[in-house]
């Protein structure tokens, strides 16, 4: 038994003796270079962490400029509706103002017509033909 424990392979970096005399595996190294990849793993977390940062700003920065466009074209589609409101009730007023002259103009110029013209306006009724109705 004596012959096999000396065949095996011992180094002071593989294994070390404990305070109670048992052999550990050796941490010399280890200590070094997890200490390494520990400083590694936090740098790159930092640097995640700024650039996560940086995206936040531009995000933000994306979203107010997003806004002020919604709120820009908001406006123009409001004025845009109201230029149209107008327009459509000016052309309204020309079209009465143009039908009235026409109306007199056609009066003035064939006066039988015009009372024809007035009694048809009054007796006129929409019928409705009789396929149209099923």
């Amino acid at each position: 038994m004596e012959a096999a424990k000396s065949e095996l392979p011992t180094s002071d970096s593989a294994n070390e003796t404990t305070d109670g005399g048992i052999r550990a595996p050796g941490r010399g190294n280890r200590h070094a270079s997890a200490a390494e990849s520990c400083d590694a793993i936090l740098a790159a977390g930092a640097a995640s962490i700024v650039e996560i940062e940086h995206l936040i700003g531009e995000l933000q920065a994306t979203r107010d400029y997003l806004q002020s466009e919604g709120e820009r074209v908001r406006s123009i589609n409001a004025r845009y509706a109201n230029l149209t409101r107008t327009a459509s009730a000016s052309v309204k007023i020309i079209s009465e103002s143009i039908g009235k002259w026409r109306n007199n103009e056609l009066d003035a110029a064939f006066p039988a017509d015009a009372r024809i013209r007035r009694s048809n306006a009054s007796s006129i009724v929409m019928q409705i033909p009789p396929s149209a109705s099923n």
